[in-house]
């Protein structure tokens, strides 16, 4: 596996095309792995998770975690600063990272999710409609709920016995950002449709319980819409005060 860190310029015509449309930026980057070995028949593909951080809007940067080695020449080419002096991507192997990991630890992290619940069952042998999170009290809620099965829980942001507002123990976690996109893509039967994506970022500090789950869930990603830039985990080391 590879983590990949790219960077876009907002001002190209190719970079305003891409940054608001998710379909059009996740065609791109799934053409850009020439070393991806061919699926096998009745087979799904290996996933790419991707993420893209607009902290500095002037540039904003693309993750992905991958299988295998991307070349975004072509990226740059049209999104990005194709002239420049440094390297405008960077690729490393997850493998250490991944291989650390043991329970206890903690790290900062980042997550862009689409939080969604499933809404109770209209009939017998029928599945309730899948609905997103509009909340950030639910949003918040959603990623603290899923967390134990992936791996880690939420660290605490307070001393032993402190209650926040809400009589719950704070933890370290913040909406950094919440959005709603929407764009158009074709259905099953390619038709025109329209997609709106609801997404939260999250940031924080999480403890390690079960290396193995959060592996996966670093390499597979978590909740829905993960083709459109959302479940990408990524950690990063806690910085001391």
């Amino acid at each position: 596996m590879y983590l990949t860190r790219a960077y876009i310029n907002p001002r190209r015509h190719g970079a305003l095309k891409l940054l608001g449309n998710p379909r059009a930026l996740h065609a791109l980057i799934v053409g850009c792995f020439p070393d991806q070995p061919p699926t096998p028949p009745g087979e799904k593909a290996p996933r790419v998770l991707w993420r893209l951080d607009g902290d500095d809007p002037h540039r904003p940067i693309l993750w992905t975690v991958s299988p295998s080695r991307p070349d975004y020449t072509q990226l740059i080419e049209d999104a990005g600063w194709p002239a420049a002096q440094s390297p405008q991507w960077q690729t490393k192997p997850y493998a250490p990272l991944l291989d650390r990991l043991t329970a206890g630890q903690r790290y900062a992290f980042r997550l862009t999710a689409s939080p969604t619940y499933r809404e109770p069952s209209p009939a017998r042998n029928q599945r309730g409609q899948r609905r997103a999170h509009t909340t950030a009290r639910h949003q918040l809620r959603w990623l603290i709920d899923k967390a134990p099965r992936y791996g880690f829980t939420i660290a605490p942001a307070g001393g032993p016995g402190d209650l926040g507002p809400d009589g719950e123990p704070p933890l370290q976690l913040q909406l950094r950002h919440r959005g709603k996109t929407t764009f158009g893509k074709h259905d099953h039967q390619d038709r025109p449709i329209r997609v709106a994506l609801t997404t939260a970022t999250y940031e924080g500090a999480l403890d390690v319980t079960d290396p193995h789950a959060l592996r996966t869930l670093l390499t597979t990603g978590i909740g829905q819409s993960r083709a459109y830039g959302c479940g990408l985990l990524t950690l990063a080391p806690m910085q001391s005060k």
